[in-house]
């Protein structure tokens, strides 16, 4: 009786207290007001869709509200505090974009003709805007709830590729505070939907290969063509994981996977060319994958220097756009990538492509491969504000080592041929990762660029650690030591209270 007296006293002092503080929001920042508002809406529709859909756990979705809250508070710092270390960037570009259109929609006015937008993750946050208020604030939060979905999807990932019922929980708590995600992610980029985007293609990947259907691979089609509109060649290392992996791991017959796998591969050329790249996007590849354009981004774009006198002047009008065309324009102002401008000259680091020598070549771009997964390394921190950076690459050193050491483990105890059987469906995110990372690669010489556009990748190698066996053990006897003794804990303050009776 008391604890029920209690529960409902609580109860309703909780729901006074937060019509109380949603008041106060109102009349001090209306805008805050409206980005609250639309992620609770947003957070109730994502628990409807997933329950739904079968999703039951309750660790599913504590997880989505501490990683919302965690987001939450850290945009509310950032726009509060005006926190940028790092300068101004494309968030600017797109907060314009969006106030544009969000006029235009409020006017009744439903062309963008006019509005130079990149693409479409402007227009997105506009009608965001047109529908609460063309506040920065509103579309920072949107991010945040984005972050949240991400999160929950890594879980899911996790759930697919690994039998452990504390991993995926773990895992995605990991996500959850990754420091290059906690800053990016609450900053107004196509970032933030490029993650979930790739964590959403992966996780219906993973479906389709375990058990295929059509409706499944038309949804896969969508985000796939999305994703390449956003950021082309993290698209593609989607694609060609798809491709690949489809023939090595599906659970079709021999004779299906090939029937099948070559019907959809016909099928999914047709993405690119819905976006006017041409049938398996064979104009932007033109564009970027030639000695003049790759020189041009590892020695030009973000050279913290003057030009070196080795790149022809020709190469400097030869840069690649959002897409398929080349712009008679300088390179550097067509880098799409150059989201953070103050990041270019301190953290740039110059390797030449070694087109004159292929071992030079290959030799150049392994060392820019190596930067891009763990750089940047303490000796290359110039300036007081990189040492943000540290905070991830030195845990990430670890998890790398916690990945490795599982994978050598289950050779050494289960055997090749039957380890490679047993986590079959962990080899797409193998292989996205290593792909997107290697494009990433080819192109960029900016740790500040790279530590925002390697995330996808990052994000999915941390979906690894689940093949640690003894590193899971460890993990289920800590938490449930830690389980027991606060439960201990709390029995013990209700007895001692009374209230149990």
């Amino acid at each position: 009786m008391i604890v029920e007296f209690l529960e409902r006293k609580l109860t309703l002092i909780f729901a006074i207290l937060l019509v109380i503080i949603f008041l106060a929001i109102d009349f001090f920042d209306k805008a805050l007001f409206a980005g609250i508002f639309l992620i609770i809406f947003l957070t109730l529709i994502t628990f409807f869709v997933f329950y739904k859909s079968g999703i039951k756990s309750k660790t599913f979705y504590l997880l989505f509200l501490i990683t919302l809250v965690i987001h939450i508070s850290v945009v509310l710092f950032f726009h509060y505090a005006k926190f940028q270390p790092f300068g101004e960037g494309d968030f600017l570009r797109y907060q314009e974009f969006a106030e544009q259109v969000a006029q235009r929609l409020s006017q009744g006015v439903y062309s963008l003709q006019g509005i130079n937008i990149p693409h479409y993750y402007p227009v997105l946050i506009g009608v965001i805007y047109a529908f609460t208020l063309p506040s920065m604030i509103i579309g920072q939060l949107f991010s945040a709830w984005l972050s949240a979905l991400s999160v929950i999807l890594v879980f899911l990932i996790v759930k697919e590729i690994s039998v452990s019922s504390y991993w995926p929980f773990v895992i995605g708590l990991i996500v959850a505070v990754l420091p290059s995600y906690l800053f990016f992610g609450s900053l107004l980029l196509k970032d933030t939907v490029v993650i979930p985007l790739v964590l959403s293609g992966l996780l219906l990947l993973l479906k389709i290969f375990k058990n295929f259907s059509w409706q499944k691979f038309a949804i896969f089609f969508t985000v796939l063509t999305a994703l390449i509109h956003l950021r082309f060649y993290v698209g593609f290392a989607l694609l060609l994981s798809f491709i690949i992996c489809w023939f090595l791991i599906s659970n079709f017959n021999i004779k299906k996977r090939i029937l099948y796998g070559l019907f959809m591969i016909f099928l999914l050329g047709f993405s690119p060319q819905i976006l006017n790249y041409g049938y398996y996007g064979i104009i932007p590849l033109k564009g970027y994958l030639n000695e003049k354009t790759i020189t041009t981004y590892r020695e030009v774009v973000y050279a913290p220097n003057p030009v070196p006198a080795s790149v022809p002047a020709s190469v400097l009008t030869q840069s690649p756009s959002n897409g398929a065309s080349l712009n008679n324009q300088p390179a550097k102002k067509y880098c799409e990538e150059c989201a953070l401008e103050d990041a270019g000259v301190g953290s740039s680091f110059i390797i030449g492509s070694g087109f004159d020598n292929p071992i030079k070549f290959i030799f150049n771009y392994f060392v820019s491969f190596i930067y891009s997964l763990l750089g940047p390394f303490p000796w290359q921190i110039r300036h007081a504000r990189q040492a943000f950076a540290l905070l991830e690459t030195i845990p990430w050193y670890f998890i790398i080592g916690i990945i490795v050491h599982g994978v050598v483990k289950s050779f050494a105890s289960a055997g090749f041929l039957k380890t490679v059987k047993h986590y079959k469906f962990a080899a797409p995110l193998f292989i996205f990762s290593i792909v997107a990372l290697g494009a990433l690669s080819l192109f960029i010489n900016n740790f500040g660029i790279i530590a925002r556009i390697r995330i996808p990748s990052i994000i999915v190698l941390l979906c690894l650690i689940s093949f640690d066996q003894w590193a899971g053990n460890t993990l289920k006897k800590l938490l449930d030591g830690l389980r027991y003794h606060y439960e201990k804990k709390f029995i013990k303050f209700f007895s001692l209270s009374g209230l149990r009776k």
